[in-house]
């Protein structure tokens, strides 16, 4: 009986291993991207905003896109180009001044949850529905601790018609 319960036990750990390696996440993996929502109507010829709303775990802050520090790095939406779609303007959250055990001066970061909202001109001829590839670019820290820069992959999907 014992030998059973051990055999089983080993087969379990061997095939719950792989799904709890890819469900740990790495010290700075902070970001979640809890939606993308489309504002407007997503039809050639117009222009819409697509709202980016991002969630960070507990205890963590990212820099915000506007850094108090020229070296630490900002929080950035980088949307890849796609024929017909021209990428505007991205508005990013003004960031929240928190001083931090151990640093001199105050930083400029986004906490818990925040959205970003860029505009997107649709030409006459643009195809959709339409995919467009986006990076959210960031860095995570527990206090004066900060991690490895991430890259978030998401996509903005502009429905058609």
């Amino acid at each position: 009986m014992f030998k059973v319960m051990m055999r089983f036990l080993s087969l379990l750990v061997v095939f719950l291993l792989p799904f709890m390696a890819f469900a740990a996440k790495s010290p700075g993996e902070a970001a979640t991207i809890t939606s993308v929502e489309i504002k407007g109507d997503a039809r050639p010829g117009s222009v819409v905003k697509a709202v980016v709303k991002v969630k960070l775990e507990k205890t963590y802050h990212v820099h915000s896109n506007k850094p108090s520090e020229e070296n630490f790095i900002a929080t950035v939406l980088a949307l890849e180009p796609l024929a017909g779609i021209k990428i505007g303007d991205l508005a990013y959250p003004k960031g929240k001044s928190v001083k931090v055990e151990g640093l001199d001066k105050p930083l400029s970061v986004y906490e818990d949850e925040f959205e970003i909202t860029v505009t997107l001109g649709l030409s006459a001829q643009a195809k959709l529905p339409a995919v467009i590839p986006a990076t959210l670019r960031y860095q995570a820290c527990q206090g004066a601790q900060c991690y490895a820069p991430q890259r978030l992959k998401l996509e903005i999907k502009l429905p058609g018609k």
